[in-house]
């Protein structure tokens, strides 16, 4: 009997020793600094395209433009807004005006990185 409740008491103690995080399993685990796949800027994939400049909207940094088909994005040919990477690049771009330009894809934003 003496056996049962000194063993009862090391377990006891066992388990109130063990730290909070680790008896909450990944809820107390400190996440900062790891790498979760977040940057990925680095690994974007680059996409041309050739079009015809429709609007520039030099204020918000936006290029619409008609482009022909982007096969390495599965697109057909079709008129869509831009957001420019750098807003000294909108002023390459004027209404009418044909251009060659390559894009990335940054969430649900395509943004132009160069123009010709």
């Amino acid at each position: 009997m003496k056996r049962l409740i000194v063993l009862s008491a090391v377990l006891a103690m066992s388990i109130a020793m063990i730290p909070l995080g680790r008896a909450q399993g990944l809820g107390g685990m400190d996440m900062k600094g790891m790498d979760m796949g977040e940057d990925k800027k680095s690994e974007a994939k680059s996409h041309k395209g050739v079009g015809t400049v429709k609007k520039v909207d030099a204020a918000a940094g936006t290029v619409t433009i008609a482009h022909g088909p982007i096969p390495t994005m599965k697109w057909p040919a079709m008129s869509m807004t831009f957001t420019v990477k750098d807003k000294a690049l909108v002023g390459k771009f004027s209404q009418d005006k044909k251009v060659e330009f390559e894009f990335v894809e940054q969430g649900s934003n395509y943004v132009i990185t160069s123009v010709k």
